[in-house]
């Protein structure tokens, strides 16, 4: 238990020191801050969420020594607060009546983190706002600065262009982005895991997943005030229905994986194409959000899958 413990200790550590990279000018400062969740994950998946805790914990500490209480809040919500989110959660499990064990469902934990991340931007919104500018005159201010570093020949029309675009999806495309790579973290804390046979959870079908009912209700009161409201408000909805979309983004993935994995040939192409396409366009990753919205209110897989299940029926009898 005691060498368990040095190791959460020391994960949570590296993980405080990896979020630091980019304050420090270290070479490479991106990637290391995008992997910053990785060693606590790598704890609490293989040793239980109570070690994830203690790693957590130590981050916390470690990015207060180095940075003080600014670092250490953005390491909590950054890094620390999402992967215990996601490893608590993915690791709930009950026993059913046959005495197998149930783990808790994945679309579950995609929802939690949704959630997670929409209190985050919302939280930022106000401390924000407690200033004189608006959340929107703040984000132009800093793409302001960003852009008058950078040798983009837009010239000062199609600059400004750049960054309206970029003004109103800007919180929206962070929350995604921090998102997608917990997700990814986990993923590959898991695959590491699983490979080494040290993982507590066995690895779930992508292609199976499904989401609770409950996913669509922040989504919908975020839409509607959206569309009711004006200003800040009205900016902060519309960024946040983004955000509780991502969800059904991952079960319109789900959907193309159960659809490409029913082909015999050519899978592998396949998979390259879509998720180049998915890489290039952003009107693809709208299409796949639609086609989770789709499957979650009218179950495109369990439809095909009852029509594949007639037909062979059929056949029988035929024969």
């Amino acid at each position: 238990m005691q060498k368990n413990m040095l190791i959460a200790v020391g994960s949570g550590s590296l993980s405080a020191v990896a979020s630091m990279a980019f304050f420090n000018g270290t070479p490479g400062a991106l990637l290391f801050v995008y992997m910053a969740t990785l060693p606590i994950f790598l704890v609490a998946l293989s040793m239980g969420p109570v070690l994830g805790m203690i790693a957590c914990t130590a981050g916390l500490f470690v990015a207060f020594l180095m940075g003080g209480i600014f670092n250490a809040c953005s390491f909590g919500l950054l890094h620390a607060f999402p992967a215990w989110i996601v490893s608590k959660n993915s690791l709930a499990s009950e026993t059913d009546a046959d005495g197998v064990q149930v783990w808790a469902p994945v679309g579950q934990v995609l929802g939690l983190l949704a959630m997670a991340c929409g209190a985050i931007i919302i939280l930022a919104s106000l401390y924000i706002a407690g200033g004189d500018n608006s959340t929107q005159d703040v984000v132009r201010s800093h793409l302001n600065e960003v852009f008058s570093v950078m040798a983009l020949n837009l010239g000062d029309a199609g600059t400004r262009s750049l960054i309206d675009t970029l003004v109103a999806l800007f919180p929206g495309a962070m929350g995604a982005a921090w998102f997608m790579m917990t997700i990814v973290n986990a993923l590959v804390a898991q695959s590491i895991l699983a490979k080494s046979d040290k993982n507590i959870r066995p690895t779930p079908t992508f292609a199976s997943l499904t989401l609770p009912h409950w996913v669509v209700v922040p989504m919908l009161v975020a839409g509607l005030v959206s569309l009711l409201s004006s200003g800040d408000v009205h900016y902060m909805a519309q960024n946040l229905t983004m955000i509780f979309a991502i969800p059904y983004f991952f079960l319109g993935l789900a959907v193309a994986h159960w659809a490409i994995g029913h082909v015999k040939n050519f899978r592998t192409p396949l998979f390259i194409g879509f998720y180049v396409i998915l890489v290039a366009s952003g009107w693809a990753l709208m299409l796949v959000t639609a086609m989770g919205m789709l499957e979650h209110w009218s179950g495109i897989r369990s439809r095909f899958s009852q029509n594949e299940h007639d037909q062979s029926n059929n056949l029988d009898i035929d024969a």
